[in-house]
C-alpha cells in the first residue's frame, strides 16, 4: 500500500554518517552505537556501512581503500555505486556533533519508515477475511511499541555520577519506615527481608496447585493499590475477574464465601461485605482475564491502561506462567515458557515497575513433600536466571497426614521460603493461611504448633 509513495529518506543525511564512517575512527564507534544496516534506506549505503561494520569487527582499519576491497571481493562493488561514487562520498568530512544530528535524522526517517510499513500491513490484514481484531490490534501496538524502544540507547554509567545517588539511597534506606524502600508486600516478615518490590524487578511466587499462591498474589495486589501510588494490574489466566473480586471482597470483609452458599450468612455480615465492596470500589485495581494471553498483549494492554487512566503503574501481576501464549514461530512448550519469561523481566525493566510472576512447580515436588527448591521450577530454568526474587508457599501439613481445615478451623500453616534474592538474604517465614476468605497472615508464634 506504501509502494509508488515517496519514502522518508535523506540522501544528504545518509552520505555524510558514511562520510565519517570511512574518516573518522572515532565518529565510526559513534555512529555504530546508533544504527544499523536497515536503517539506511539507500542499498549503496547499506552495503557500504554493512561492510565498514564487519571489518571493524574483525578489528582491521575502516577506511575508503579497505571498504571497497572488501566489496569488490565479495563481488558487491557496483551494486554498492563503485569506487567513483563511494570516493565522492568522502569528498566532505563532517564534524563528530553534526555526524549524530545525522544519525538521528537516519534513524528517524528509518522510524518513519518502518511505521508505514507496520500500518499498511495493519491495513491489508483488517481487510482480509476472518481476521482476529484483538489479536491484530495487539500485534500492531506491539510493534509500534517496539520501533519505539529500538531506538534509545545507552551509554556507560562513569562510578563518580553515580556516587551521590548511591549515597542518597543508603539515606531513604536507613530513613524508610520499616526499612520499605519499595512497595510493601502488605506482610511485615516479607517487606523485612526484601525492603519490598522494587522497580524492575521480577518476582515469582511458585507453588503445587492448592496452596494458595494465587490469594498471596491477590492479597499483595490489594495491598499495594492501597498505598495509592500507582494502578495495580492484575492479568488472571485461571480465574475470572468477577470471581477475584468476589475473593477480595470476602478476604476485605472477613465473611466466608462458603458461608453465603450456605445460606446461613446473618444480616450483619452482609453489611460488612457491602462495606468491603465500597472499600473495594475505591482501589486502582485491574483485572484482565483472558486465557493464553502472550506476553506482547500483557506489554500493550498495560501500556493502553496507563494511558487510558492517566496514571502511572504500581505493579503487575501474571497469574500463572505457564498458561502464557507463546509467540507462533516458538512450538517447544520450554522454550515458550522461558521466552515469555525473558518478557515479563524485560516488562519489569522497560516501564520501571515491579512485576510478580506465579508459576506451577514440577509434580517431583509435589511428590517429595519437603519445601520446594529452584530446581522445582517448572518447564524453565530461565524462570529462575531472569528472577529478582523467587518466593516458594509450602504446606507444612500436606504430607504428614495432619489436618489443619478440620482441627484448626480450617487455618493452614504455610511456609514461604525466599530461595532466591538478588539483593538480600534468603531464609523462611511462616504464614497463616485462611483459605475460607484467602487470607494469608503472619505467623506471630513462629513456633512449632498452632
Amino acid at each position: 500500500m506504501t509502494e509508488g509513495r515517496k519514502q522518508p529518506w535523506s540522501a544528504e543525511a545518509e552520505k555524510a554518517v558514511l562520510a565519517g564512517v570511512l574518516l573518522n575512527p572515532e565518529i565510526a564507534i559513534e555512529v555504530y552505537a546508533m544504527l544499523t544496516e536497515s536503517d539506511f534506506y539507500d542499498n549503496r549505503h547499506r552495503r557500504i556501512y554493512l561492510q565498514a561494520k564487519t571489518i571493524d569487527s574483525r578489528g582491521e582499519p575502516v577506511d575508503l581503500i579497505t571498504v571497497s576491497n572488501e566489496l569488490e571481493r565479495l563481488g558487491e562493488l557496483e551494486a554498492a555505486g563503485g569506487l567513483e561514487y563511494i570516493a565522492a562520498i568522502t569528498d566532505d568530512l563532517p564534524f563528530l556533533s553534526n555526524v549524530k544530528s545525522y544519525c538521528r535524522i537516519v534513524k528517524d526517517s528509518s522510524q518513519l519508515r518502518q511505521y508505514l510499513s507496520i500500518s499498511s500491513q495493519g491495513v491489508e490484514r483488517a481487510l482480509s477475511t476472518n481476521v482476529n481484531v484483538s489479536e491484530l490490534l495487539d500485534d500492531i501496538s506491539q510493534k509500534l511499541f517496539d520501533i519505539g524502544t529500538s531506538s534509545s540507547q545507552k551509554d556507560f554509567y562513569r562510578v563518580s555520577e553515580l556516587t551521590d545517588e548511591a549515597l542518597q539511597d543508603f539515606r531513604t534506606m536507613r530513613d524508610a519506615k520499616d526499612g520499605v524502600t519499595g512497595l510493601s508486600t502488605g506482610l511485615e516478615p516479607l517487606d523485612r527481608m526484601t525492603t519490598g518490590f522494587h522497580p524492575g524487578e521480577m518476582n515469582v511466587i511458585a507453588a503445587t496447585p492448592g496452596v494458595g499462591k494465587t490469594s498471596l498474589a491477590m492479597n499483595m495486589a490489594r495491598h499495594i493499590a492501597s498505598l495509592k501510588k500507582g494502578i495495580v494490574v492484575f492479568f488472571s489466566l485461571e480465574m475470572t475477574a468477577l470471581d477475584l473480586t468476589k475473593r477480595l471482597i470476602s478476604s476485605m470483609a472477613g465473611v466466608s464465601t462458603q458461608a453465603i452458599v450456605d445460606g446461613n450468612l446473618a444480616d450483619s455480615f452482609y453489611d460488612d461485605l457491602d462495606k468491603a465492596g465500597r472499600s473495594l470500589h475505591e482501589l486502582p485495581i485491574f483485572i484482565d482475564d483472558t486465557p493464553s494471553i502472550s506476553s506482547a498483549e500483557i506489554r500493550a494492554k498495560t501500556r493502553r491502561l496507563a494511558q487510558k487512566e492517566q496514571g502511572s503503574v504500581a505493579a503487575v501481576f501474571v497469574d500463572y506462567l505457564q498458561l502464557m501464549q507463546g509467540a507462533d514461530d516458538v512450538e517447544n512448550h520450554q522454550l515458550r515458557v522461558a521466552k515469555n519469561s525473558a518478557d515479563l523481566k524485560g516488562l519489569a525493566k522497560d516501564l520501571g515497575i515491579p512485576v510478580i510472576v506465579l508459576s506451577q512447580l514440577s509434580r517431583e515436588a509435589a511428590k517429595r513433600g519437603a519445601p520446594p527448591r529452584l530446581s522445582d521450577l517448572r518447564d524453565s530454568g530461565a524462570i529462575e536466571q531472569d528472577a529478582d526474587l523467587v518466593m516458594f508457599l509450602h504446606d507444612e501439613n500436606a504430607n504428614t497426614g495432619q489436618q489443619d481445615d478440620r482441627a484448626h478451623g480450617g487455618l493452614r500453616r504455610i511456609l514461604l521460603r525466599i530461595a532466591k534474592q538478588r539483593k538480600g538474604q534468603r531464609g523462611d517465614i511462616k504464614l497463616i493461611f485462611n483459605p475460607s476468605i484467602t487470607t494469608f497472615y503472619p505467623d506471630e508464634t513462629q513456633d512449632d504448633g498452632f
